[in-house]
């Protein structure tokens, strides 16, 4: 459900960012989209990181089924899912 690449398929985990919009009901709506992008991607930058630093191989993927997915994670209107990053052992 996260992706229609095939090694989204064959890897370990796969993690899927998630905002949640009822927890920013202060922020300008522009101020919301710059703050969810930029945290997201803090995240998935960590995420290579540890990555690197055991071996593992990962790549942070925008192509993803939104809907579907948020539906299977039954996920309400207000959270969004924003980006996937897979996480997985690299080929020999």
């Amino acid at each position: 459900m996260t992706g229609s690449q095939p090694f989204v398929r064959e890897a370990a985990v796969d993690l899927v960012y998630v905002v949640d919009h009822a927890k920013m009901r202060k922020a300008a709506e522009q101020e919301k989209a710059v703050t969810v992008a930029a945290n997201t991607g803090f995240i998935g930058r960590n995420v290579y990181l540890f990555c690197t630093s055991e071996g593992l191989a990962t790549v942070f993927r925008g192509m993803v089924g939104r809907d579907a997915l948020a539906k299977t994670m039954k996920l309400r209107p207000d959270q969004k899912i924003t980006f996937s990053q897979t996480v997985g052992f690299p080929k020999k």
